[in-house]
């Protein structure tokens, strides 16, 4: 992939992270845990969503319940793995909200305690009463290009912690094969769909 890990071995994501300049983002910690300063470009966020979404055995779509300003990242059933310690809920492992730009992602737990010390995320609201799993992170959104390429390689961690091995072994592959140039994701309501 790139510096900050790969497929091949998570573990050595978390202590390569570098730390994130400037204070944490202001977030309001409650039920809906969301940012509330120090967005980045909205463009690039929905650029670094492009990739993801185009990662195979990705499902994005809004949540059930949910509007279009709340993107769901699920994998597919034939690729999920039965832990559900690794999922927001069902087969989610990622969750973007728009109009507060925010990120949630389930992380291995090494993982999300260095995204943690190296100031990139803060552990959801709802962990702390078991209403989610430990590892589900709120991720800072990119600010700049060098932010984007974390926040990647953070997408990155959280969709391979969520695969069984099946899909681990195609999942490998995905950077060397380019996936992910091509635009999934015009607007938020284009992935209602």
């Amino acid at each position: 992939m790139d510096r900050f890990g790969s497929a091949n071995n998570l573990m050595t994501i978390s202590p390569s992270l570098p730390n994130r300049r400037g204070k944490r983002p202001i977030t309001i910690r409650g039920p809906l845990h969301v940012q509330c300063d120090d967005y980045g470009d909205d463009l690039a966020l929905h650029h670094l969503l492009d990739e993801v979404i185009a990662w195979p055995h990705i499902e994005a779509g809004p949540l059930p319940i949910g509007s279009a300003d709340l993107l769901s990242l699920n994998v597919d059933e034939e690729v999920a793995t039965t832990a559900p310690s690794v999922f927001i809920t069902g087969r989610e492992f990622g969750r973007v909200l728009f109009g507060a730009p925010t990120i949630y992602l389930t992380l291995p737990l090494s993982c999300a305690h260095w995204a943690i010390i190296r100031g990139w995320a803060e552990p959801h609201f709802s962990s702390s009463f078991a209403l989610v799993p430990p590892g589900v992170m709120v991720v800072y959104t990119p600010r700049d290009e060098h932010e984007v390429a974390v926040c990647r390689s953070l997408f990155w961690a959280s969709y391979n912690f969520s695969l069984n091995e099946r899909g681990k072994n195609f999942a490998k592959w995905v950077p060397l094969l380019g996936v992910g140039n091509q635009s999934n994701l015009q607007e938020p309501v284009a992935v209602a769909s």
